[in-house]
Formats: C-alpha cells, sequence, structure tokens
C-alpha cells in the first residue's frame, strides 16, 4: 500500500511504513476508546468525534496511497488532531477531560511527518489550548468524574501503547532503512573496487601497447631518414618530399603515443622523477627555440619576459620541459597572426611562477572546467581535432604537482589565454 515514488528512497519510506502501520495501529486504540465510552454511557458529540476520528485514521493510508505523499494524510490527521481535541473538552464543558492525554502526541506526529516547525507550532496551539481551556471551563463535577474514571483509565494506557508504537514503528523502520544503506555501501565498496581493478587493467594495457608501438615506430623513422637522405642525394626530390611527410605523420604518431604511455605512467605512479639544479632561463629559452619554427609558420611573434636573478629549480627538467614545450605548443596551435609571451619570476623566497600567455581564440568558462580532464579538447572543430590527443594538459598538470606545484589558467573569448605554473625551489612530493 506504498506508492512506488515513497519506496525509492529509505528517508520517505521510513515515514510512509510509519504512517501505514501507525495509523491503523492507532484507529484500533481510537475504537477502545469509544467502546470505552459506550459502556461508560456517554452518548454525545465526543463520541461521534470519536468514531469519526478513528474513521479519519483508517483513512490515511488510502489517501497516502492515492496522493503519493505521505504529508498529506500527515498534516489532514495534524490539522484533525489540533482541531478535536480541545473540542472534547469544550462539548464536555470541564476541564481537564481524557482527551487531554492525546495532546503530546500531537506535536510527535506533526514533527515527524511535517517537520520541526509545523510540530512546534501545533504544540504552541496545544498548550495555548489546554491554558485557555483550563481558565474558562469548570473542573468536572463528581458525577462527570465518576462517569469519565474508566475512560481516563484506558485513555492514559492507550495513549501510553501509542507512543510505544509510533517509537516501534518508527525503530523498525529506520533499522530496516539503515540495513539497505550498509547493503548499498557495500555494493558501491565492490563497485568501486571493480572499477579501480578495470581502471588498473586499462592502465597496463596502454602501457604495454604504447611501448609495443614505439618499437617499429622508431624503426619506421629512422629508415625514412635514411631514405630521405638518398632520395635527396639522388636528386629526386619529389619522392624525398614524400618521405619526408611519411616521417611527419609518423612522428605525430609517435607523440601520441608517448602520451599515451606518460598518462599510463601517472595512474600507475610508475614516473620517476630525477631531481637536479635547473636553470630556468637557460630551459625557457631552449623551448622558445624549439617551438619558434612552429611560431614562425604561423606568424607569430614569439617573446621572452624574463626577470633578471631567477632563482635555480630543484626540479625534473625533463619534465619540466615537456611541460613548458606543451603549453606553448597548445598557444601556437590556438594562436594564429599575433603574439606568444613566455615568462618567469620569483615569487618570494621560494618559489617561482612561468607563464605563458597568448592572444588566441581563448576559451568559455565552460571549457575551462574541462581543460585539465584527460581526451578533451576544447575546440572540437576538424582542424584542431588533428592537432592532438586532448591529453596535453592533462599530463602537463599531474607533472606540475608530482613536482610539488600547480598549474592555472585564465582566459578569455576572442582574447587569448594565460597559463600559469608555479613551483617551490627545492622540490616536494605532491601528497
Amino acid at each position: 500500500m506504498i506508492p512506488a515514488n515513497l519506496r525509492a528512497k529509505h528517508e520517505t519510506r521510513l515515514r510512509a511504513q510509519t504512517l501505514l502501520i501507525g495509523s491503523f495501529g492507532i484507529t484500533v486504540f481510537v475504537l477502545i476508546i469509544g467502546g470505552t465510552v459506550i459502556a461508560a454511557g456517554i452518548f454525545d458529540a465526543s463520541l461521534a468525534g470519536t468514531l469519526g476520528t478513528a474513521l479519519a485514521l483508517a483513512l490515511l493510508p488510502y489517501l497516502q496511497y492515492r496522493t503519493g505523499s505521505y504529508r498529506f494524510p500527515g498534516g489532514l490527521i495534524t490539522a484533525l488532531l489540533v482541531v478535536t481535541m480541545p473540542l472534547y473538552c469544550v462539548w464536555f464543558g470541564a476541564f481537564p477531560v481524557p482527551a487531554v492525554l492525546a495532546f503530546p502526541i500531537v506535536p510527535l506526529i506533526a514533527a515527524f511527518f511535517l517537520g520541526r516547525v509545523v510540530g512546534l507550532i501545533s504544540a504552541l496551539v496545544l498548550a495555548a489550548a489546554a491554558c485557555v481551556l483550563g481558565a474558562v471551563l469548570p473542573t468536572p463535577n463528581p458525577a462527570l468524574l465518576t462517569a469519565l474514571a474508566s475512560v481516563f483509565v484506558v485513555m492514559t494506557a492507550v495513549m501510553t501503547l501509542t507512543s510505544a508504537q509510533l517509537a516501534w514503528v518508527y525503530e523498525g523502520a529506520r533499522r530496516r532503512a539503515e540495513e539497505d544503506l550498509v547493503a548499498l555501501n557495500v555494493a558501491l565498496e565492490l563497485a568501486r573496487r571493480t572499477a579501480e581493478e578495470a581502471n588498473h587493467s586499462k592502465t597496463e594495457f596502454l602501457r604495454y601497447v604504447s611501448h609495443e608501438l614505439r618499437t617499429p615506430l622508431n624503426s619506421i623513422l629512422g629508415h625514412g631518414e635514411l631514405l630521405h637522405e638518398e632520395l635527396a642525394e639522388s636528386g629526386q626530390a619529389g619522392l624525398a618530399g614524400d618521405v619526408a611527410r611519411i616521417s611527419d605523420a609518423s612522428q605525430h604518431i609517435l607523440g601520441l603515443i608517448n602520451e599515451l604511455l606518460d598518462i599510463s605512467r601517472i595512474e600507475a605512479g610508475a614516473i620517476d622523477l630525477r631531481i637536479s639544479a635547473v636553470d630556468i632561463s637557460e630551459l625557457i629559452m631552449g623551448v622558445v627555440g624549439a617551438i619558434r619554427p612552429q611560431a614562425a609558420a604561423r606568424q607569430i611573434d614569439l617573446t621572452l619576459a624574463l626577470a633578471p636573478d631567477l632563482p635555480a629549480l630543484a626540479t625534473d627538467v625533463r619534465r619540466l620541459r615537456q611541460v613548458l614545450l606543451n603549453l606553448v605548443s597548445n598557444a601556437c596551435k590556438f594562436t594564429e597572426r599575433g603574439a606568444v609571451t613566455i615568462g618567469a619570476a620569483a615569487v618570494g623566497p621560494d618559489a617561482v611562477e612561468i607563464w605563458v600567455r597568448d592572444t588566441g581564440i581563448g576559451m568559455t568558462p565552460e571549457q575551462l572546467t574541462r581543460i585539465f580532464e584527460p581526451f578533451v579538447q576544447v575546440d572540437r572543430s576538424p582542424d584542431r581535432r588533428e592537432l592532438g590527443s586532448g591529453l596535453g594538459l592533462s599530463i602537463s598538470r599531474r607533472l606540475v604537482e608530482l613536482l610539488g606545484g600547480s598549474i592555472s589558467v585564465t582566459s578569455t573569448p576572442g582574447s587569448g589565454s594565460e597559463f600559469r605554473v608555479s613551483l617551490p625551489c627545492e622540490h616536494q612530493t605532491a601528497s
């Protein structure tokens, strides 16, 4: 009798179960009270109210099923009890009467199904009603007290049992929800371990395949260079140009394989760092020299902005050079007839910051959120997709972190981007 939408979540199912079982139990208790009232010979509006309350309680599970919510029937019974409990006292024309024993139950029901605020409001309303009724109504006369004695006894027992039943139902539902949560956590942990094993297998596969592919590619490149030289010496310029294009394509493939191998090594924690003293100015000038032909081909003004007296870094020169080559190369890829600036400066006594600034196409805020994710290319146009695998920036960030530093980016669409690498002068192992 609990609708599917309420069974979907632990919390809603708990409350729906409590309403279902609790309403049936309280209905039985109210009918017992009604029978006691009849046995006491009291046939007035209070008897009609008691039987009406029992009927309303019995309908709550049906209303919950039809509406798909425990809040509507919970609100209905709260409103009914807040109104009818004080009315019992008015019907008897005296205070206190047995109905006052039900006052403490109402805020509990209201708070459980409708929240703390409604529970507090219902408590304040009934507390105020008790004060008003006690002030305006007389105490029961001896004859009425005698007639109500048995009702008081039964009402006391019933309200005690009602409180115990609500607590029992809630605790049982809570324990079932807790068991379901534990089972879910076990399943999630198993899924996590399975995913980690699959990821490890993927990493090992990439390492193996990358290594096996590099061997024949290196052979192709070596023979290509020899063939290119022989063809050029024999005057066959056309064929030499074709061989050069084959070598360029092979170099591109080798670069992609090296990126796959790097990302697999990083994920496997198999990157070995060789820390040594590095002259930042010399390193950056070497990177600029390597990229200058690419920049010239795209009519890019490649400039340096190196602060004087840069401190030496204790870092892995090969990995840092890889990061800078990637950043400067990317800046040139996404800039045409513009400018790319590579700068460096000391940041305090213990760190150096290197930046690469371009006047290229820039990136949107949404693109910036994904820029360092593996296999992500922010520009998906066909001519851009041919330029790389989308691993360069992901590898760069991981390498910078392994070197104890951090990398950040700022960008404006149409106005270019700026990448900043901050590194400590002394190598610090990333946590």
